[in-house]
């Protein structure tokens, strides 16, 4: 029998060559000392090329000042690290990778072992299953919009076939025009909030604080609406500015002013409001609270069903976008109410999209 230990260099080398995965070896100063044909292939190397190369080539410029550091600190001290990442090669074209590492002692010498796998085609259909998640939603929505716009339809050609009558008086005629076009303005609202919803684009993501956010949230606020709050408890502007995370600001402040909205229309004519924000750990969390006449509990698990209201004269979709674009940033939102006492909307998103390991040094 052969003796593993006997087995040439030779040999050991045409095993790697022949996995199809891109297998680095490397030095943890960074310096690459072997890399497969399939490696080769995947970072853009022609046969050899990547002699006096150092592993930072395949890293983009932001992760070589943590993320990579963290990722050989790891694995010389735990042995191995394994987790995704977004690589470059030497065209500079990015592609994700899923990226295990080894820790490989010989002596005095450490090495480090890289297997790095393409996982592109995964997170294209990872996208795409978002996508689809997506557009059942607005399919939801359009749904239960369908069965609402037939109401003032059978409404408007009703009132519209009464007119038509002989005989009809001007109290009458005058009574069906202003039905009419009451019915045909709440169409169109429906129809324009519709619309608003299933041609809402992904956020576009940034750095942005929250004094910004609370500050455009205000801004689309009627003023009077504003004014009709007794009292109004918000943080200071300078802890709002110390507290920012990734997010597309106006996005954020559009489903943070319904949610404010609805807590200055929470039925109470002397409502105050208050609105917290704080980091915990990861995430920032953020609520709205009113002294309001509070939600029903039959009625409290409907809040984010699309067009549920128990205002007569309301038919947004309210809380049903302002949870879509939440959930956009990866993060929560939940109601809670006591009759009598009042609602409170909290909303959670985290401060970076990105993992910690590629933001802090550990």
């Amino acid at each position: 029998m052969t003796d593993p230990n006997s087995l040439d260099q030779n040999l050991l080398q045409a095993t790697l060559h022949s996995i199809h995965h891109g297998i680095v070896l490397f030095e943890p100063g960074g310096q690459i000392i072997f890399t497969n044909n399939f490696a080769e292939q995947l970072l853009g190397f022609g046969a050899g090329e990547w002699r006096d190369s150092s592993i930072s080539c395949m890293f983009l410029e932001d992760d070589c000042e943590i993320f990579l550091p963290n990722i050989i600190k790891l694995t010389r001290e735990k042995g191995r690290f394994e987790g995704e990442a977004l690589l470059r090669d030497r065209k500079n074209r990015e592609f994700f990778a899923y990226i295990t590492t080894f820790l490989y002692q010989s002596g005095a010498q450490d090495i480090i072992i890289a297997a790095i796998q393409d996982i592109g085609t995964l997170k294209t259909l990872q996208r795409e299953l978002m996508e689809t998640q997506r557009v059942r939603s607005m399919a939801k929505v359009v749904d239960q919009m369908a069965h609402h716009i037939r109401n003032p339809i059978a409404a408007i050609g009703g009132f519209a076939a009464r007119l038509l009558r002989k005989g009809l008086d001007e109290r009458d005629k005058q009574l069906y025009q202003e039905i009419i076009y009451q019915e045909a303005s709440r169409l169109d609202k429906l129809m324009r909030n519709l619309a608003d919803f299933t041609t809402l684009p992904l956020p576009a993501l940034a750095h942005d604080n929250f004094e910004q956010l609370l500050n455009r949230a205000l801004n689309m606020i009627p003023e009077p609406l504003k004014a009709a709050a007794s009292e109004w408890d918000t943080p200071p502007a300078e802890e709002l500015r110390s507290l920012s995370a990734f997010m597309d600001v106006e996005f954020m402040a559009r489903g943070l002013a319904t949610v404010i909205t609805n807590a200055l229309e929470s039925g109470d004519p002397t409502v105050g409001v208050t609105i917290q924000v704080t980091a915990i750990e990861d995430r920032i969390h953020f609520s709205v609270s009113d002294n309001g006449c509070g939600i029903k509990p039959d009625d409290l698990p409907l809040v984010f069903d699309p067009l549920f209201t128990t205002k007569n004269e309301h038919v947004g979709l309210g809380l049903t976008i302002s949870q879509r674009i939440i959930n956009d940033h990866d993060g929560t939102i939940k109601v809670e109410s006591t009759v009598g006492e009042g609602t409170t909307v909290t909303m959670e998103i985290p401060i970076e999209r990105r993992r910690s390991i590629r933001v802090r040094r550990l």
